[in-house]
């Protein structure tokens, strides 16, 4: 056979062209998605390292989070001084609205992918009234042992802004 292609050049050309074309298709094929963070587990609040900038400082937050991409489910346990108050809500990370109670109020959320963030937008009433929006911004650190929210909270009176920082307990 290799004879008959010594013969015939264009044919050895042409079997190297073929040999060869998988590997610099592959090469050259553009990179995949990054596999977005799953968020997963029990966090717990550092205070040191949390702002809750003209709110007071709770004492604990635990948040539990059961995330299987796009459903996430949320269960918080914050206690502040001798008051304890506990939240259940879920989000869908593909933009689906999804409808919760929060605090006693309805409110309707939206989350979606901004790159590796997940950003909660959440619209409701205040306990007087007014309108409040509400965007989370949920970032897991490199090692995944670090959940950093931060949140912008906008309404009639005014604008806050809000860092949780969160480390992951130990199974």
């Amino acid at each position: 056979m290799f004879t008959r292609l010594k013969r015939r050049p264009y044919l050895l050309v042409l079997l190297s062209v073929l040999l060869l074309a998988p590997r610099s298709s592959t090469a050259q094929a553009p990179p995949t998605p990054t596999a977005k963070p799953n968020f997963s587990g029990r966090w717990r609040m550092v205070r040191d390292k949390s702002q809750f900038r003209g709110f007071k400082m709770p004492d604990i937050i635990v948040r539990v989070v059961d995330h299987h991409d796009p459903t996430l489910n949320l269960h918080t346990v914050q206690t502040t001084g001798k008051q304890t108050s506990m939240s259940d809500v879920s989000y869908f990370t593909n933009g689906t609205e999804a409808a919760n109670t929060i605090n006693g109020r309805e409110a309707e959320s939206k989350a979606f992918w901004d790159g590796q963030a997940l950003v909660i937008r959440t619209n409701m009433l205040t306990s007087k009234g007014e309108n409040e929006v509400i965007e989370d911004r949920w970032e897991l650190s490199e090692d995944g042992k670090t959940l950093t929210t931060q949140s912008h909270i906008a309404t009639n009176s005014g604008t806050a802004d809000l860092t949780l920082v969160c480390e992951k307990e130990s199974p």
